[in-house]
C-alpha cells in the first residue's frame, strides 16, 4: 500500500504541472485515499457520484497514462465511492461484525466532506455575516462558544461548520474534531443504554467518544425536540466540553429561542453567538453556479450567462437544489453530446422545476393587491404599471411593485415577471437590486416603500 501511495503522489505532481491550478485543485487535490490495490488496479475513493462521473469521463485516461510512466507493468486507477467501499468492508468483516457491541457499530469518526472548505464557499449578502464569524471561530476557537448557525435547509450551514473543522485541523493535526448529526447522537445514546448489552461498557464508550472532542460539530440540533433523555445527555456533554474550553458548533433550522427543547439548553446556545444564513439572491445564486460549473466541465466558458441566469431564476429556494439542477443539466448535455443552451436547459430541467412556480389563489391575490396599491399610490393605472411604457415615473412605480412582491411576499422572480407584463428575470432582478440600494440612501424612496407596506398591511 505504501508503494501505491507513492505512485499516487507522483501522478498528482505530474497532473499539477499538466493542468491549470484551479482545475487541478478541483479535480485532483482531494484524491488522497486508496481503498485497496488489487489485480494491478489502484482503487481510489471519490467523495460523490458526480465527481466520479466527471473524473471517469474527462480525466481517468490522463491519470492512467501518467501512472504507467512510473510502472514497469500496466496498472490503472479505478474509482470507488465511499458507500461502495463501506459495503465491501462489511462483506469482508461480516462474521466479526455480527458479534460486535452495537455501540461500536455506530460510534466512530465521521468524516468531514473534503469539498466543504472556506475556499469553496461562495460569499454574498445572504451569508456574509455567517461566513465572517465562522472564519473568526476557525482562527480563534473558543472566542464564541457555542457558535450557533441557523437557517433553512440547503443554504450552506453544514458547509460553514465543516469548513471550520477543516481549518482548525489543518492548523493543528492533533486537534480532535468530532462531527455528528443530532439524529446520530440520539441513536448513539440509545444504543449505549441498550438493556440487552453490557450497558456500563457501552455508556463508557459513548462518553469517551463524545467527551474526547476538542471541537464538537453537531448538525440539525432541532432533532433533539421531544427527546428528553437525549437532551439531558447533550446538556451534560455541553457542560463538560464548555468547562474544559472545548469549541462547540451547532447548526439548526431555526434560531435557538424557537427550538422545542429544554430551556436550560436553549439558554446555553445563546451564550456565544448566533448567525443566520438566508436564501441567496439572484447574484449570489449565479456566483454559486459559476463556482460549481468549474468543477463539472473543463471549459466553463462554453456555458453562457443566459443559461446560468435561467437556472438561478428558477431554483431560488436553496443551494442544494440549485447545484443539483446544474449537475442535471450538465449531465444531460454530456450524455447526449448536446450544446449547453437555454433551450436544452429547459428540456433537461422541465421535470424538476420547483413547485413554487405554481401559486395558490392567495399569492395571486397578494400580487393583485400590490399592483392596485402601487398604481393608486403613484396615481397611474394598473395597465400603465404592467405595460411597456418607459416613462421615468412609471418605471419607478413598476420597480417598487417588483421590490414589494419580492421582499414582502417572497414570490419567485419568474412569477413576478409574469405578474408585471411578462418581464424577463434579469429585468426583475435589476429592479429589486435598484430599489434595495435606493432604500438605503434615499429617504424619499424609503418613505414610499414604507407607506405602501403600511397600506398593504391594512
Amino acid at each position: 500500500m505504501e508503494q501505491a501511495y507513492s505512485l499516487l503522489n507522483k501522478v498528482k505532481e505530474e497532473l499539477k504541472n499538466k493542468f491549470p491550478e484551479a482545475q487541478y485543485t478541483t479535480n485532483f487535490e482531494n484524491l488522497n485515499e486508496i481503498y485497496e490495490v488489487k489485480n494491478n488496479s489502484i482503487y481510489l475513493i471519490v467523495t460523490n457520484p458526480f465527481d466520479k462521473f466527471r473524473l471517469e469521463r474527462l480525466y481517468l485516461n490522463d491519470m492512467n497514462s501518467v501512472l504507467n510512466t512510473f510502472t514497469t507493468e500496466p496498472m490503472q486507477f479505478k474509482l470507488i465511492l465511499p458507500k461502495e467501499a463501506d459495503d465491501l468492508d462489511k462483506a469482508k468483516s461480516n462474521a466479526s461484525y455480527q458479534n460486535a457491541n452495537p455501540i461500536e457499530k455506530t460510534i466512530g469518526q465521521r468524516v468531514l466532506r473534503p469539498e466543504y472548505t472556506f475556499n469553496n464557499f461562495v460569499i454574498g449578502e445572504a451569508n456574509r455575516e455567517a461566513f465572517t464569524f465562522a472564519v473568526k471561530v476557525a482562527q480563534n476557537p473558543n472566542i464564541y462558544n457555542p457558535f450557533f448557525i441557523f437557517g433553512d435547509v440547503g443554504l450552506g450551514k453544514t458547509h460553514l461548520m465543516m469548513a471550520i473543522g477543516h481549518y482548525i485541523r489543518e492548523n493543528d493535526l492533533k486537534t480532535n474534531i468530532v462531527y455528528t448529526t443530532a439524529q446520530q447522537f440520539v441513536e448513539d445514546y440509545f444504543k449505549s443504554k441498550n438493556k440487552n448489552q453490557k450497558s456500563t461498557d457501552a455508556s463508557l464508550r459513548f462518553d469517551e467518544y463524545y467527551r474526547s472532542a476538542d471541537v464538537l460539530l453537531v448538525d440539525d440540533i432541532q432533532y433533539l425536540a421531544d427527546r428528553q433523555g437525549s437532551q439531558d445527555e447533550f446538556f451534560k456533554l455541553f457542560e463538560y466540553l464548555n468547562e474544559n474550553k472545548k469549541q462547540i458548533i451547532v447548526t439548526s433550522d431555526r434560531n435557538a429561542s424557537k427550538l422545542d427543547i429544554m430551556d436550560r439548553l436553549k439558554s446555553r446556545f445563546t451564550w456565544g453567538i448566533q448567525v443566520d444564513v438566508r436564501k441567496p439572491n439572484q447574484d449570489l445564486r449565479k456566483a454559486i453556479l459559476k463556482k460549481k460549473l468549474a468543477t463539472l466541465i473543463e471549459n466553463p466558458d462554453v456555458v453562457s450567462d443566459d443559461v446560468l441566469d435561467y437556472i438561478a431564476c428558477n431554483f431560488e429556494e436553496n443551494v442544494r437544489e440549485l447545484e443539483g439542477a446544474l449537475r442535471r443539466f450538465i449531465s444531460y448535455c454530456v450524455a447526449f453530446n448536446f450544446e449547453y443552451t437555454v433551450e436544452n436547459a429547459k428540456i433537461a430541467l422541465e421535470s424538476i422545476m420547483p413547485s413554487a412556480n405554481t401559486f395558490s389563489d392567495s399569492i395571486k391575490q397578494n400580487a393583485e393587491n400590490v399592483k392596485n396599491a402601487v398604481a393608486s399610490y403613484f396615481n397611474i393605472t394598473v395597465k400603465d404599471l404592467v405595460g411597456a411604457s418607459r416613462k421615468q415615473d412609471i418605471v419607478y412605480a413598476r420597480s417598487v411593485a417588483i421590490y414589494l412582491l419580492r421582499t414582502k411576499y417572497n414570490i419567485a422572480l419568474k412569477k413576478i415577471g409574469e405578474f408585471l407584463g411578462d418581464r424577463d428575470h434579469a429585468t426583475v432582478a435589476h429592479a429589486i437590486d435598484k430599489i434595495e440600494d435606493e432604500v438605503k440612501k434615499d429617504d424619499f424612496v424609503k418613505q414610499d416603500v414604507n407607506n405602501l407596506i403600511a397600506k398593504l398591511d391594512k
